[in-house]
């Protein structure tokens, strides 16, 4: 899929998306020499990878277990990469921060509460976090968008009515956001709502169908992936935005985390873990439900709450998994792919 980027008139030819059937695993690989702490967040071009730890910012190249630390800090959560502007945002303790990937440019961000969740637009030019006003009896969250220098541009105009921001993600046009509002318990999402970023235009989507316990927006905008109980444990299911073509594309398993939908939006990749600390990693096709494993392995930091993390690279070519999900710590492994 070829892009017109209007600055500069330059023309991106975008890797054409693979279906499950042809996915071959050619390498599982450990990434790293230490235990991350954040989820991975990858550099545009695929090449390089950050993660939070309890010592900092780490970036690495692909066959490079030591890395580089660009930053130092206590207890690193979460961490998201401007590809467009080269900026990493990442979560310490609550406190927001911005950094080249070289370590330069370090900014803390003021924002009154305790920041979660940072998020680049797929243009990289603006980003969304959340910030927690800690206190009182009603949970109370707002979005703040920034922009990549740390200059704080404004507040979303909207109310989440005293439920708590459980999930946060962009649409493609960079204008609204998908919001997700925590149940009442704190433990399940009940509430699906698209947000415009600029003026008031909310609208409550269709759902969650069922007992929601995660949920993640397509890059396209138009699939939504959530976790849902069942029976006997949780399955990955998949549906419309507007409430439209729901199925599952996971059998029903004792627990299911670290949604991840691949670039183009046609494959969705989960975790299985299964009684005995053993976590299996599958994708699964979004037209037809067929699914191909990818690996099974016991982490070397065994925690059965613990779940795992899951994040493809740019070009669909590498999934990076792990304990890594910003309460739990592990190394980050890579898995790469090639076609048959």
């Amino acid at each position: 899929m070829a892009v017109l980027l209007a600055a500069g008139c330059q023309v991106r030819r975008d890797p054409a998306p693979v279906g499950v059937g042809l996915l071959r695993v050619v390498g599982v690989a450990r990434a790293t020499d230490r235990a991350a702490l954040s989820p991975v967040a990858w550099s545009a071009d695929g090449r390089r990878f950050a993660y939070g730890t309890r010592d900092g910012v780490w970036v690495h190249g692909l066959d490079d277990l030591a890395g580089a630390r660009i930053a130092q800090g206590a207890a690193v959560t979460a961490v998201a990469w401007s590809g467009a502007a080269d900026v990493l945002a990442y979560i310490d303790r609550g406190v927001l921060f911005t950094v080249r990937p070289d370590g330069r440019e370090r900014r803390r961000i003021p924002l009154r509460g305790v920041a979660s969740h940072p998020a680049w637009a797929p243009g990289g030019d603006r980003l969304v976090t959340i910030v927690h006003q800690p206190g009182g009896a009603v949970p109370s969250a707002r979005l703040w968008i920034l922009s990549p220098d740390g200059a704080l541009l404004r507040d979303v105009q909207w109310d989440p009515r005293g439920h708590g921001v459980a999930a946060l993600g962009w649409y493609p046009d960079s204008l609204y956001l998908f919001v997700g509002l925590a149940a009442p318990d704190g433990e399940t999402i009940a509430e699906w709502w698209r947000v415009r970023i600029a003026y008031p235009d909310v609208r409550r989507l269709p759902g969650p169908p069922a007992r929601v316990v995660e949920s993640l927006l397509a890059p396209n905008g138009e699939w939504i992936a959530y976790v849902e109980s069942a029976t006997g444990g949780e399955r990955a299911s998949i549906v419309r935005r507007d409430g439209t073509g729901q199925r599952a594309v996971s059998p029903v398993t004792r627990r299911i985390s670290g949604l991840a939908w691949a670039p183009h939006s046609d494959k969705l990749a989960y975790g299985v873990l299964t009684g005995d600390a053993q976590v299996e990693v599958y994708v699964a096709a979004v037209a037809t439900g067929d699914r191909v494993p990818v690996v099974s392995y016991r982490p070397e930091f065994p925690d059965p709450p613990a779940g795992i993390t899951l994040s493809w690279s740019p070009d669909g070519s590498r999934l990076a998994y792990g304990t890594n999900t910003g309460s739990t710590l592990g190394p980050v492994w890579l898995a790469r792919f090639a076609t048959r």
